[in-house]
């Protein structure tokens, strides 16, 4: 940035332009919103870490509703076991009424004994069956493969689902039969694999779960097959509802879940209605994995909608915000610096060159007195020469000297670049001819005199129609003049070639001498233009051809206004050098 700066003290002012502001912006936005995605990556990790907080608490608050029903299988074995397994229904419904699962313990279904039995020995169960519930309901389904049926002869609350669960023998499923039996194997509460609830008779089916307890009487007396009493105190869980009250537990968790068996995971227990919506919005997520009673259940959990509105954090994007409005605040600041020091050193670069053009032309003027005074001084001295008296003299020496200023004043209305062939000629003529346009006619192409040319034509064409005056009888009538112009050549051969033409119905003779005006004219022509002059007597008139370089120029203003300055350059060089 200091090089730009440099440079710009230099005067290298368009670089600096192109280049500093778009610099700055670029750095101060890349400071900016390396910034802002700091803040917002540091944002993005607390949110994460706050996420997994919040998935720990959830997984905790399942596992430990989860234990709390195991608890109550525990006490109702307990319960069971005081009893010598003799639990009648009604005592059975009391106790479990007790217990206020619908409300304390809400995400089990109930709790019910199943009572085991030799497959064929099915009365004795449907006894059981009939003696609590005062009904005939055979034992289902009615055929089975296996050795022994688990009937469940007990089941509260008796609600409309639970009573449709009365009868049916577990046994012959096989995620149950396997959970039962490595419960009375290892004498240990053991769940099942994601099943269907037999409870599941209305619309709204959700997936289930069932935990298991064995239960053994100690010596008792065998049934009329031979099979000790025994079964499973067991509860029936619908994971939805379980979900629902595990989660909407104060303070409600912001979670959204999708929790499987490990070893059935094409079978979820359970998915949030907005988990592919919120783990899609908030791209993040987590697992865990619990234990319960035997079987391992993976929980994938994301964000929900109310996480993250809570974790929204709009500071990245205001420090972004901030640093792009600072970004091109101090670019725009930037620029206009530039654009003021660029202004500041055009002011100076003008000074420099008024103060250049004021200095040359005082200069050229100091040189153009001198010249005009000389000029002034030798015609002075010539005319004198050559008049006879005062009067004459002042009437010569006078009408010369108009001729010169009008030179001047075409010169400077041209702010000293080049004067107009055409407006010089016309105002001489009028001025020698007293206005009257009637007796002579100018004609030709655009044609443009520089200074030396301007004043030597001027006195040229003065002399000339003096003399056309005086002895070309163009006082009288019948007599006209004609001028006419034209090019030839071109580049620096360029010539432009003049035609004096004084039309009578006299012959004119050729004078014995030259006097000063002829004198006049040859100099001016020959040599101050280089030029060339003839003058034709004829029987009808003088006729006068004068030729002088002419080089081609452009016209234009530009061209000029180059031209110009790279003579002020160089006079002002040659200046400071002769100073020095």
């Amino acid at each position: 940035m200091r090089q730009l700066f440099d440079k710009a003290r230099a005067g290298d002012i368009t670089t600096v332009n192109r280049f500093l502001p778009v610099l700055v912006f670029v750095v101060v936005t890349a400071i900016g919103l390396g910034m802002s995605f700091s803040i917002y990556r540091t944002s993005d990790l607390t949110r994460q870490a706050k996420f997994e907080i919040v998935a720990s608490d959830a997984a905790d608050r399942l596992t430990n509703r989860l234990y709390q029903h195991m608890s109550l299988l525990e006490a109702t074995k307990s319960f069971f076991e005081a009893t010598g397994g003799q639990v009648t229904r009604a005592a059975f419904k009391t106790y479990v009424a007790g217990l206020d699962t619908e409300d304390r313990y809400d995400g089990i279904q109930g709790i019910g004994f199943a009572r085991v039995v030799r497959a064929g020995n099915e009365a004795t169960a449907e006894a059981m069956i009939a003696d609590n519930y005062g009904t005939d309901v055979r034992i289902w389904p009615a055929e089975t493969d296996q050795k022994y049926r688990a009937a469940i002869v007990m089941l509260e609350p008796d609600d409309e689902r639970n009573h449709a669960a009365i009868g049916y023998d577990m046994y012959s499923e096989q995620s149950r039969r396997e959970a039962m039996a490595k419960a009375f194997a290892t004498d240990t509460v053991q769940a099942t694999g994601p099943v269907r609830l037999v409870q599941e008779i209305t619309p709204g089916k959700q997936t289930g779960f069932l935990i298991y307890m064995p239960f053994r009487v100690d010596n008792p007396a065998p049934d009329a097959d031979g099979l000790p009493f025994g079964g499973f105190i067991y509860a029936p869980f619908r994971t939805g509802d379980l979900y629902e009250a595990v989660m909407g537990k104060r303070p409600v968790l912001p979670v959204a879940l999708k929790a499987y068996d490990k070893d059935v995971s094409d079978f979820p227990l359970y998915i949030s209605p907005d988990f592919e919506t919120s783990l899609k919005k908030s791209g993040l997520d987590t697992k865990r994995e619990i234990e319960i009673a035997g079987r391992i259940w993976v929980l994938e959990m994301t964000p929900d909608a109310a996480f993250e509105k809570t974790q929204f954090d709009v500071t990245p994007f205001v420090v972004g915000s901030v640093a792009l409005l600072l970004a091109v605040a101090l670019a725009m600041a930037a620029q206009w610096q530039l654009k003021a020091l660029a202004a500041a050193r055009e002011v100076q670069r003008v000074t420099e060159k008024s103060l250049q053009e004021r200095d040359l032309m005082l200069q050229e003027m100091k040189h153009r007195i001198k010249n005009s005074i000389a000029r002034v001084l030798a015609m002075a001295r010539q005319t004198a020469h050559h008049s006879e008296d005062l009067p004459q003299f002042m009437e010569s020496y006078s009408a010369r000297l108009q001729a010169m200023s009008t030179a001047q004043d075409v010169l400077t209305r041209s702010h000293w670049q080049r004067a107009d062939l055409k407006e010089l000629l016309s105002k001489e003529l009028a001025q020698v001819f007293g206005g009257d346009e009637s007796n002579f006619e100018v004609y030709g192409p655009e044609a443009e005199l520089d200074e030396k040319a301007t004043q030597a034509c001027s006195l040229t064409f003065h002399e000339l129609a003096t003399n056309a005056l005086k002895y070309g009888g163009m006082a009288n009538e019948g007599v006209r003049l004609v001028v006419s112009w034209s090019f030839s050549g071109f580049g620096d051969e360029r010539v432009l070639k003049l035609t004096w033409n004084e039309q009578g119905e006299t012959p004119v003779e050729k004078p014995s001498r030259k006097g000063f005006g002829t004198r006049l004219i040859d100099a001016n022509i020959i040599g101050e233009l280089n030029g060339s002059i003839e003058r034709h007597y004829e029987e009808n008139g003088l006729r006068v051809e004068i030729s002088f370089p002419h080089p081609e120029e452009q016209h234009s203003r530009k061209s000029r206004w180059r031209r110009r300055s790279r003579l002020r350059r160089s006079a002002a060089a040659a200046r400071d050098k002769a100073g020095k």
